[in-house]
Order: structure tokens, then C-alpha cells, then sequence
């Protein structure tokens, strides 16, 4: 049987932990998602074994407070072709109710796509069509993992 003190100290705690809980969640601001979109595509290298890419993404904040990025992760689909995926584990802010840019170098190894590449390059058409998946995890008070996804038009860039 367990004596009345424990009982008391063990409810008290219970209690005190509760009411953490609860603090925690009135206190956690009500926060919008931020918005990916792929502002323009830069051709570093095309070579036959490598192609190096400089996508850069602006990211809106509509949010009063700046959000920590730690990890960012994409898929990007170009004029119909998969172009480029990856990941970014340099973390970022995002400052409050402000647009970020952000540059990340894709790698890929398009051999097949090499001609469809080239002539996307070299073509004299500066836009195209991409959509732009992935998935972001924030820290701080933003936690968790949250998926996005946006589709548009963006402009390709020789180096």
C-alpha cells in the first residue's frame, strides 16, 4: 500500500506536470505556413558525367516572428523532366514577416537527359514550368516536420 505522502507527492507532480502541458500549448503561437517557391534556375556545369545546378528559392514568412530552418529536402520537376532532388542540413532563418533566399547546389546525373538539357539551355527560352515538392523541419517554437509544395514558372540562367 502506498503511504498518504508519496500518494500526495506523486498527484502533485502529476499536477505540476499538467499544468506545464498546458502553459506550453496557450503559450504556443498560432504560426502560417511559409511559402517555397523556385525564384530561378542557374546552370553551373553540363558535363557528361555531372550537370551542377544553383537553384534558388525564395521563402515568404508571413509570420511576426522568424522561424529556424534546420533541414530542408526537395524535388524538382523542370519543363516535365525530373531534374533535381536533395537536401539542405545547413540550417537557416527565416526572418518574421519577410522573403529569404536561399541558394542550394543540385547535382544530378541526367546522362539520358543530357540533349533535353543542353537544348533547355541553349535554347533562348528563359522560362519554364517546375514544380517544386518537399518537406521542411523547423525548430524552435515551429517543431516538426511540414511537407510543401508549389507549381509555377521560373526562370533558367547560364552561368
Amino acid at each position: 500500500m502506498i503511504h498518504p505522502r508519496a500518494r500526495a507527492l506523486w498527484m502533485g507532480l502529476i499536477a505540476a506536470g499538467l499544468l506545464t502541458l498546458a502553459a506550453c500549448s496557450v503559450f504556443q503561437p498560432e504560426l502560417e505556413e511559409p511559402e517555397f517557391r523556385l525564384e530561378r534556375v542557374t546552370v553551373l556545369a553540363l558535363g557528361l558525367s555531372e550537370q551542377r545546378f544553383r537553384l534558388t528559392l525564395e521563402v515568404d514568412n508571413p509570420n511576426r516572428q522568424s522561424l529556424q530552418v534546420r533541414e530542408l529536402r526537395y524535388a524538382v520537376t523542370l519543363g516535365g523532366l525530373d531534374f533535381a532532388e536533395g537536401e539542405s542540413t545547413e540550417g537557416f532563418r527565416l526572418a518574421g514577416e519577410d522573403t529569404t533566399t536561399v541558394d542550394l547546389e543540385a547535382r544530378t546525373q541526367l546522362l539520358g537527359s543530357l540533349p533535353e538539357l543542353s537544348r533547355m539551355a541553349y535554347s533562348g527560352q528563359r522560362s519554364f514550368d517546375y514544380k517544386l515538392e518537399g518537406e521542411v523541419k523547423y525548430g524552435r517554437f515551429f517543431r516538426g516536420t511540414r511537407a510543401f509544395d508549389r507549381t509555377g514558372s521560373v526562370r533558367l540562367l547560364l552561368d
